[in-house]
């Protein structure tokens, strides 16, 4: 029963806001929220412009020129607030934060980036659930370097690489070469594939391999099909998940996602690991810088006897753009 509590009240909760107008409108009513959010806003411009003119800044030093003045400058900085509450009593929370600064005159569109969590530290099951993994800002986890992205491509394939190190003692330096090719559509489906290698200097080398098809129902619904296969070396194994998906524009400022996936491995046979299900409303809470995810899950792990395991996580990401 609380299983199916859970699993609806997303659903419940999409209703009266995307039947709501003024949750919609462009222009809500005045009142205190939105008083406060546009106080918050001003601050959020002031951080947002500094991002920006050091950005501008590091490329005029590099390059000796100014920006073109057509130029829209892409450097950002994400904060990611979120929680997850179990079942069983647990509550899970994350903070993180990602920056990338861009340098537009650099010769290959370099970027400098930054990340309190490197995403390759967890396992594919993390990666595609919604669900907090208790990942905090931790300096020794947290990444940097520089990212470059040639205009040009290569046979039809978009590339891009990275060069870093974590911030601790001993460094650990790290590179990422990937590959993306949007193919040719099939009919009406849109496929597209990206392959990732990588080494950490801690971890040693692994390769990801990325398939992604996506199909428009309607004006309002998409089908979405992802399967991620991943190899690392000092494991000496596959993991592999599939996750099917329906995507559901609510309004402008609204969506929602219904999701079924699977999880494989070949540790010591391949089998299937685990399998969720779940949903995600999304909303944009406050222009395009403030955006609320509920997402309710459930889990069946099979080193559990496939015994269901309910969570509800609450996402927050707030944008510091031009």
């Amino acid at each position: 029963m609380k299983v199916a509590l859970l699993l609806v009240t997303v659903i419940f909760l999409a209703g009266p806001l995307s039947a709501s107008e003024s949750l919609d409108s462009d222009k809500p009513e005045a009142g205190f929220f939105s008083r406060t959010l546009s106080g918050a806003e001003s601050t959020r411009d002031t951080w947002s412009e500094r991002w920006v003119d050091f950005a501008e800044g590091v490329d005029h030093y590099f390059s000796k020129e100014n920006a073109p003045p057509d130029y829209k400058n892409e450097s950002y900085v994400k904060l990611q607030l979120k929680q997850t509450w179990e079942e069983r009593g647990d509550i899970q929370t994350d903070v993180r934060v990602k920056a990338k600064f861009d340098l537009p005159n650099t010769q290959r569109k370099a970027k400098l980036f930054f990340s309190s969590d490197e995403y390759t530290e967890n396992s594919l099951e993390e990666r595609v659930r919604s669900n907090s993994t208790g990942e905090r800002f931790r300096r020794k986890e947290s990444v940097s370097g520089i990212e470059i992205t040639p205009d040009d491509e290569w046979n039809k394939w978009k590339r891009s690489a990275r060069l870093g190190i974590k911030l601790r003692a001993p460094l650990v330096t790290f590179g990422r070469y990937r590959l993306r090719r949007p193919m040719e559509a099939w009919g009406e489906w849109l496929p597209e594939f990206t392959q990732e290698i990588w080494y950490f200097s801690d971890r040693g080398w692994g390769a990801t391999s990325e398939f992604e098809i996506q199909r428009p129902l309607s004006e309002r619904f998409r089908l979405n099909y992802l399967t991620v296969l991943e190899f690392e070396d000092q494991y000496d194994f596959f993991e592999n998940v599939h996750v099917l998906s329906l995507n559901q524009s609510l309004s402008d400022r609204s969506k929602l996602e219904y999701r079924v996936g699977a999880v494989f491995s070949t540790e010591f046979r391949t089998q299937m690991t685990a399998y969720f299900v779940g949903t995600s409303y999304s909303y944009k809470l406050y222009e395009d810088w403030i955006f609320l995810t509920a997402s309710p899950e459930v889990f069946f792990p099979k080193d559990d006897g496939w015994n269901a395991e309910a969570s509800f996580t609450i996402a927050l990401d707030v944008y510091f753009s031009e």
